[in-house]
């Protein structure tokens, strides 16, 4: 399977399906909200308060493409914000059904809360995944339902993704136009305006949690590298999030190559500025095929606004001032060994070579820990977790050692029918089944999900995120205590030790000095 094929189906499957209501109770129109931008009205569902499709930034189109979002003019009369906006550019399949389209002005939010006359509920909002490639905040998935009702504000959105959002074209256009990160920009712009309009939906803008799955994990975790986020969100939730970065000279190449490949000369905005949006995509595979994406195409940049690499930033002492609740799967490969392809390969040889570690050794230490798995299985797990768990716990560790704030570790452990703890089963913390539920089988997923969302909404509210019956320690250096998420939260120390003794230099060495 090529990889343009793997994007279609990981982001059909897991990222980017279209909202399909689950009730057929009447929609009761909302009393009008008025935000900083204008009046709007959604409607009541299932006794939760939705506003749909809300735009927070003028279209990214036409003289504003490839520049920083611009907050959007204030309306007349009343936005019914009663149905989801278009979503943004895809580079991959995925969200075009049910009435979700691509498109221009699609720089837009959704809010979910249990009652807007509240004050000082948490608000939670979520970071969708797809790899910087894909993916909206109008996935059923994340539907934001059940945060709702269990007194959270909850609120989903969009940002620019592939190109639109992470190619790098300053050095060819000028200061301003394409910095690399507009994704990563977009996100801060949604929690700028969380904090002029949060109460107006019952929410504290002083208790603002970041939660986000793979490519939004990462995401989460790139934002808060980035300078302009700070004090902005107050604890973060970053779920098997991929951590890595884009540096100028790949970046550059990738733009040079983009644009060659377009036929637009360097300096010409206008053409850049009008050039279809769907040509982007269409040449994806060609990028990939010159050996560019190192090891993506399109990753937020080390840059101006982040100027540290991501994994690097919390021993840097970035996000010292914030909670941490951050872990993986326990068998993060197998979703993506199901569909044929091994993505994390080049990734985990570049790792272990960068820093001298034999790859037989660190095999022999993931058969030992796990005697369930034979060879096959044990360095496909091993490839996953070079791309997933490694990054997590150096991220996790160097907060645990700088920060006075908490830090919080999980594995999840729950077994699928088909596909076992494998990538993004953690999603189950939403409790909307699709598309989890498919993959579960004749499991159910109802016990896990309602264990972690109240888990989840605890850490939201009291930067805790244990509950009655479990008592969740912080992680730390010595005994470095992990949740395992099952049916019933059970407690690890220091699950990974057998693999850490070899990974030590992976674990404390700057990625981007090491060229990672």
């Amino acid at each position: 399977m090529k990889r343009r094929d793997f994007v279609k189906a990981a982001s059909a499957s897991f990222f980017s399906l279209p909202f399909v209501a689950c009730s057929t109770e009447e929609k009761i129109p909302t009393p009008i909200v008025q935000l900083d931008s204008g009046k709007i009205r959604g409607s009541v569902l299932d006794g939760v308060y939705r506003y749909l499709g809300i735009p927070y930034a003028e279209p990214p189109f036409g003289e504003n493409r490839f520049r920083p979002a611009i907050a959007r003019k204030a309306w007349e009369g009343v936005f019914e914000a009663n149905q989801y906006g278009e979503i943004c550019p895809q580079t991959g399949g995925g969200g075009l059904d049910g009435g979700l389209r691509e498109g221009q002005d699609c720089l837009n939010l959704n809010v979910w809360t249990p009652d807007p006359t509240a004050k000082g509920l948490p608000v939670m909002v979520w970071v969708h995944g797809g790899g910087q490639i894909s993916g909206s905040g109008s996935e059923t998935s994340s539907d934001g339902t059940h945060f709702a009702k269990e007194g959270v504000v909850f609120i989903s959105n969009n940002r620019r993704l592939g190109a639109e959002g992470y190619l790098y074209l300053e050095e060819l256009f000028g200061d301003g136009v394409g910095p690399g990160n507009l994704g990563i920009l977009d996100q801060i712009d949604v929690l700028r305006w969380v904090q002029r309009n949060a109460s107006k939906f019952g929410g504290d803008p002083n208790n603002v949690t970041l939660f986000g799955i793979s490519g939004g994990g990462a995401a989460i975790q790139a934002l808060v590298s980035t300078e302009g986020s700070k004090g902005l969100v107050h604890k973060v939730i970053p779920q098997s999030g991929g951590h890595s970065a884009q540096r100028n000279e790949s970046a550059g190449q990738i733009s040079e190559f983009v644009l060659r490949k377009i036929g637009i000369k360097p300096g010409d905005i206008d053409s850049l500025q009008k050039a279809p949006w769907r040509i982007f995509p269409e040449i994806y595979e060609d990028i990939e095929a010159q050996g560019l994406a190192n090891p993506q195409v399109y990753l937020p940049m080390i840059n101006e606004s982040m100027p540290i690499h991501p994994v690097d930033a919390t021993y840097a002492g970035i996000g010292s001032d914030i909670d941490y609740l951050t872990g993986t799967c326990l068998d993060e490969g197998n979703l993506f060994n199901a569909l044929g392809v091994s993505p994390f390969e080049s990734r985990s040889e570049q790792l272990l070579t960068t820093f001298s570690i034999k790859k037989e050794d660190l095999l022999r230490s993931y058969l030992s820990a796990r005697p369930e798995l034979n060879s096959e299985q044990a360095a496909a797990t091993m490839s996953a977790d070079m791309w997933f768990r490694v990054p997590t716990i150096r991220i996790a560790e160097g907060h645990t050692v700088l920060s006075k704030a908490k830090t919080y570790m999980y594995l999840f452990t729950w077994e699928s029918q088909f596909l076992g703890a494998t990538h993004a089963m953690d999603g189950v913390v939403f409790g909307n089944g699709v598309p989890f539920g498919l993959l579960a089988g004749f499991n159910s997923t109802e016990k896990v999900s309602q264990q972690m969302r109240k888990s989840w909404i605890n850490f939201a509210k009291y930067g805790d995120p244990s509950f009655e019956g479990f008592r969740w320690p912080e992680y730390d250096q010595t005994q470095r205590f992990t949740a395992s998420i099952n049916d019933s939260f059970s407690l690890l120390t220091d699950p990974y030790s057998k693999q850490r003794a070899l990974l030590e230099p992976v674990l404390t060495a700057n990625w981007r000095d090491s060229g990672l």
